[in-house]
């Protein structure tokens, strides 16, 4: 899995099935057979994947939407753009 960096760009994968569940978003990956589930920050992320998008503008636009020291946004998308990469939930280039 090549590194992701704020120049990377990032968006869903297309092939996967989505489904809102009371406050949480369920993906399902019908290849893998398996499927996740997000709380309503990770459904927002995810919301602002539908388009790709670079890491860096990804981060920029969550600091604005959110109260939060932006090193710490930035930590934590890094974090869940490398689970959900390291899951095949991501197009990466």
């Amino acid at each position: 899995m090549p590194a992701i960096r704020a120049e990377t760009r990032v968006a869903q994968r297309r092939d996967l099935l989505s489904t809102q569940v009371g406050d949480e978003l369920v993906l399902m990956s019908v290849e893998q057979g398996e499927y996740y589930g997000f709380d309503p920050v990770a459904a927002g992320v995810w919301a602002r994947l539908a388009e790709p998008t670079t890491v860096g503008s990804l981060v920029e636009t969550l600091a604005a939407a959110y109260e939060g020291d932006p090193a710490t946004i930035a930590a934590d998308v890094q974090r869940l753009l490398e689970m959900l990469a390291e899951k095949g939930l991501l197009e990466l280039s």
